[in-house]
């Protein structure tokens, strides 16, 4: 497939981050089919793997923040499109250039967290904001 952007460093990325399957996405939309986004707001992966494609993803846009990673979309895929890998590609793209639309802003102190940061440390990105500690007995533990 040829690159029509000149962002083909994008497609490199996600590539090498597991993304190399969206290529095989032929449309059919069953990932939005599936997708709980749908329920309450219009959400399109398939719009964001088409994109990605053509190295044409708006890192600046909300949307490849707003997957849950919550497994539907490539359970029901026929052409086994990795579609999490290839938004969670994404996001490092945005984290790496530190891109947040504004609705995401807060992330930008947990983004360490998103591209690998050692585990004992991830919650030094909590510092300073109104996060509680956990402690045994909370009914809400905070994970990023």
């Amino acid at each position: 497939m040829e690159t029509v952007a000149d962002f083909k460093e994008i497609i490199d990325v996600i590539k090498a981050s597991g993304g190399e399957a969206f290529k095989l996405c032929f449309q059919c939309g069953l990932c939005d089919t599936v997708c709980p986004w749908n329920r309450v707001r219009t959400f399109s992966m398939r719009k964001i793997v088409r994109q990605a494609t053509f190295g044409l993803t708006e890192i600046e846009s909300e949307d490849i923040w707003l997957c849950t990673t919550c497994g539907k979309c490539p359970q029901q895929c026929p052409r086994d499109v990795k579609q999490i890998e290839s938004g969670i590609s994404l996001r490092r793209i945005a984290t790496e250039y530190g891109v947040f639309p504004t609705s995401v802003k807060p992330l930008r102190t947990v983004s360490a967290s998103l591209i690998g940061e050692e585990r004992k440390n991830r919650a030094n990105g909590a510092e300073g904001l109104s996060v509680k500690t956990f402690t045994e007995g909370m009914e809400i533990l905070y994970f990023v």
